[in-house]
């Protein structure tokens, strides 16, 4: 059995084949995997998107694998692996993510993790003994966004 009839012989999962183009939203129970052309919103346990594959719309997921493109808004609530080829456009939020060199990040990405946990103190209080300081944006990961921090005045 070849990989491809492999993929279709899966109960509950869907596969856009190179050189197909589907537009309109899809929500598969299971997996989707797409080497072909999506213009439109998918929802699906698993999203596993080929080199040739490529999703312009929504995109919300438990677990994804992406070696194509992803546009517009990504959602992966677990576990994100963007391959060298992978591309992700737009806004990207995620449980954990690995990628791997050569992939691109062109989004405005944000970690779903720790949403829940209580807020850390802050990092701009200056302290007694540190020396004169400037304000100066910093990315504050646990918060998914830039945030003020005091750094040390050049001499």
């Amino acid at each position: 059995m070849t990989t491809n009839e492999s993929r279709l012989a899966e109960t509950n999962s869907a596969h856009i084949g190179e050189g197909v183009t589907f537009k309109g939203a899809i929500t598969v129970p299971d997996v989707i995997v797409v080497d072909g052309i999506v213009e439109g919103d998918v929802t699906a346990r698993t999203v596993r998107v080929g080199v040739s594959g490529s999703i312009k719309g929504t995109v919300t997921s438990i677990d994804a694998e992406v070696h194509g493109r992803l546009c517009d808004k990504v959602e992966v609530k677990e576990f994100l692996l963007v391959r060298s080829t992978g591309r992700i456009e737009g806004s990207l939020a995620y449980g954990d993510v690995q990628v791997e060199r050569g992939a691109v990040l062109s989004a405005n990405v944000s970690s779903t993790r720790g949403k829940e946990e209580a807020p850390r103190p802050s990092s701009d209080v200056q302290r007694e003994n540190d020396p004169p300081t400037g304000d100066a944006p910093k990315f504050d990961p646990a918060k998914g966004e830039a945030s003020k921090i005091k750094l040390a005045a050049a001499e």
